[in-house]
């Protein structure tokens, strides 16, 4: 059987495996800096063999198929960590930007323009006459309301730029679920007939890394092998061919729950929209819609507590006090019916505004160096027990703990950032170990199969020498 023809077949054989192994070699190092490859590789095998009465001769060999070097593990591990550190990212962002607002770091914070509002009526009690004192008590009042009212607004900001976030990962969930069932189908056709297709499953691999990344994502395989995602524990995102979209709609508000009317939520694309904000916890998306329904909204909360609490206490000092024009039960702010959005609506009256005498600073009438009701104002920043609910602290000691618990979370979220991404770096070390390309490697590989694949090329040479002097012998 061994015969030169036979050689033929086998340095072809050994020459297609080495033309195969130099292919992938090349595929390697052209995508060396490819996001999500993985190192590939030829699975080769030897061939069928052929008995000659007592001897059996090989056939040569051939590429099973082309496989990839992969560690679903690992895989699982690092996006596990991803998820956790783009959680932490949205709220480093989003806290810094909160603790960012208050603006205590200077002298133009609430916490400085409040003391100077009370200071300013402890000086009208020097002087309750003074034209230049009581200017100088309007002006702090309304720095004071002009910074409430910017905090206001600013975090109602934060909220509606968190809101726009959502939308675009949203956005980016429902792109990366088509993807997903696409690569899923293309895998399908390409494996088949018992073929592989690794840059696709790589392809799907690094959509599913980035999928996951944005809220609670498990990820399973059906029947015939092909990825299944479901999001937040129960909403089927990818099923086979089909894809169920995410969108973003203003829902109405729940009295039950709080849920304000203004919300964004996240809502399955069905006909009757099923909505899944609440069950969203990790991930991008979990990291914003923590930050804009608990941490924003308990600084708004408090911030709407303080403007209310001090605007009553000192409406209902003011009241009783006269004016040196001998004005009384006027209101020092306009009065405000509740709490809910007190911070944004907090103004100081229209009479105070046009009018220095109607400061009150007097008990009694007509008693010009009377200072009783200038006292009483400026020691309301240090009553207790003031703001509902907060039986033991002042206004600033609500709002100074308020700064400080922005700041403890802020920092944690930074602290937790560092750790994670020391963390993703050790695992895609180890990642890029195992899977990855080696440039030293594959170059060793590539003289490895250029030499096979010039040795095979010499059996071909020798088959054909063999074969024309066999051709000549029997001319």
């Amino acid at each position: 059987m061994g015969t030169p023809v036979n050689l033929f077949g086998i340095g072809k054989s050994g020459l297609m495996v080495s033309k195969h192994s130099l292919h992938t070699t090349g595929h390697n190092i052209a995508n060396v800096n490819s996001e999500g490859y993985s190192r590939q590789t030829v699975e080769q095998a030897s061939g069928p063999t052929i008995p000659n009465g007592k001897l059996t001769f090989g056939t040569g060999a051939w590429a099973k198929k082309v496989a990839r070097v992969n560690d679903e593990y690992l895989d699982r591990r690092i996006g596990m960590e991803a998820k956790n550190f783009a959680n932490l990212e949205e709220k480093q962002l989003y806290l810094s930007q909160t603790e960012q607002i208050f603006n205590e770091s200077n002298s133009e914070g609430i916490n400085q323009l409040a003391t100077k509002f009370f200071n300013e009526f402890r000086k009208l009690s020097t002087d309750p006459g003074n034209a230049a004192i009581r200017a100088s008590v309007r002006e702090a009042s309304n720095q004071l309301v002009d910074d409430i009212r910017r905090v206001a607004r600013s975090l109602h900001e934060v909220q509606k730029n968190i809101d726009d976030r959502v939308g675009g990962y949203v956005r980016d969930v429902n792109a990366l679920a088509q993807e997903i069932r696409d690569l899923n189908l293309l895998i399908d056709r390409a494996e088949a007939g018992g073929g592989s297709a690794p840059d696709l499953h790589d392809k799907r691999d690094l959509a599913m890394k980035k999928l996951g990344a944005m809220a609670d994502i498990s990820a399973g395989r059906d029947q015939n092998g092909r990825v299944t995602v479901t999001m937040a524990g129960h909403v089927p995102l990818v099923v086979g061919a089909e894809v169920t979209e995410l969108e973003v709609l203003r829902t109405p508000a729940d009295p039950l729950t709080g849920k304000p009317e203004e919300r964004l939520d996240i809502v399955v694309n069905s006909p009757v929209p099923v909505v899944v904000t609440d069950k969203i916890k990790t991930g991008r998306l979990g990291g914003l819609l923590e930050i804009r329904d608990q941490d924003v909204v308990d600084a708004q909360n408090k911030m709407d507590r303080i403007a209310f609490a001090l605007s009553t206490a000192v409406n209902e000092i003011h009241r009783q006090g006269y004016g040196i024009d001998g004005g009384t039960g006027r209101n020092y702010f306009k009065p405000l019916a509740a709490s809910k959005d007190a911070a944004e609506l907090l103004q100081i009256s229209d009479e105070i505004n046009n009018n220095l005498d109607a400061i009150a600073s007097a008990r009694a009438p007509n008693s010009p160096s009377d200072n009783r009701i200038a006292i009483a104002m400026s020691g309301l920043g240090g009553v207790k027990g003031l703001v509902e609910g907060d039986a033991e602290g002042s206004l600033l000691d609500l709002y100074n703990g308020m700064v400080s618990e922005v700041a403890v979370k802020t920092a944690a979220a930074e602290r937790g950032m560092v750790f994670q991404q020391d963390v993703l770096t050790q695992l895609d070390n180890v990642r890029e170990s195992i899977v990855g390309v080696s440039l030293d490697e594959e170059t060793s590989n590539l003289v490895q199969f250029q030499h096979a694949y010039a040795a095979n090329a010499k059996v071909l040479q020798v088959a054909d020498e063999l074969l024309q002097t066999v051709l000549t012998t029997f001319k």
